[in-house]
């Protein structure tokens, strides 16, 4: 195998969110099915952040308008990010692994890739953030029965980064979606991933989601905290471009807490439920909606 998809894999695995190495090397070959060896060498020439066609061309030493169809190609399947300015100004820069390639993957995903991609999940990703203590996602509250009197920061409210922006777009949650293909359909809402700004028109012009209203965006979450879903965002300060809406039973973050004993990878959330002894019922609704079993009725 060539020697550019393990240098692709070192760096993307310089990422924080990583792309280790494995004893198989399953991660070499999903890169191999991925990129060509030239896309690979030229993904390798991008940033991580995003710049004009002319300063990677002049880099490596390509003609513009060539490697400008060669970014925009490699954008389209979801192997790099693309950043339009306006239609005739876009910048590109290199995507990690999640949240990134994987996700872009979603209208590609079938029979043969997913076990690939399971496989590196189990072998790379899981066995690799043993001893990481630093949660990616962080849980957000929806704010429909929290009642807070103190200054919340932005960050910390889905309302707050609904109203920062103004592009939205839903897609399938690739976590269930993989297992309906492989035939293990989940029962809770599939279009629930929520883009927002760059990160929508993305989604929206490589055909992975829909544009939705601010309007429509506030009623999936309602539909999805309906559902008993897990919403949560990166766990950075500043803009936000994604709110996932995760369940218990699937999603691949929090399996860290349900499969994996590492809840130290899912950043902690400034909110905790309490039972009022005085209005509680002994229903269990609570316990049958809990997606990380972190209740029990004694």
């Amino acid at each position: 195998m060539a020697e550019v998809y393990e240098k692709l894999r070192e760096r993307l695995d310089m990422f924080p969110q990583g792309f280790p190495k494995t004893q198989s090397g399953v991660e070499l070959e999903i890169l191999e099915n991925l990129f060509t060896e030239e896309e690979a060498t030229i993904a390798l020439s991008l940033k991580p952040y995003p710049e004009p066609v002319a300063a990677v061309a002049e880099r490596i030493n390509r003609d513009v308008p060539e490697l400008g169809q060669t970014l925009y190609n490699m954008s389209k399947r979801g192997l790099i990010l693309r950043f339009k300015e306006s239609e005739d100004v876009i910048y590109y820069f290199l995507a990690p692994w999640v949240i990134g390639i994987w996700e872009f993957q979603l209208n590609r995903l079938n029979k043969e890739n997913i076990p690939l991609y399971e496989k590196f999940h189990q072998e790379g990703i899981v066995a690799s953030a043993k001893g990481k203590s630093i949660g990616e996602f962080r849980v957000i509250p929806v704010e429909q029965e929290i009642k807070d009197d103190r200054e919340i920061q932005p960050y910390e409210q889905v309302s707050e980064i609904i109203e920062a922006n103004s592009k939205f777009a839903v897609a399938d949650c690739i976590c269930r979606k993989e297992s309906e293909i492989m035939g293990d359909k989940c029962d809770k809402l599939l279009e629930a991933c929520m883009t927002f700004g760059f990160a929508a028109d993305y989604y929206i012009e490589n055909g992975m989601a829909r544009e939705i209203s601010k309007e429509e965006a506030k009623q999936i979450l309602l539909k999805a905290e309906e559902n008993g879903l897990v919403h949560c965002s990166s766990n950075h300060k500043g803009e936000k471009i994604f709110i996932c809406n995760c369940c218990g039973c699937h999603c691949k973050a929090l399996a860290f807490i349900t499969k994996h004993d590492q809840p130290g990878l899912i950043a902690q959330s400034n909110y905790y439920a309490a039972v009022d002894a005085d209005t509680c019922e002994g229903c269990e609704t609570c316990t049958d909606r809990c997606q990380v079993n972190a209740i029990e009725k004694h």
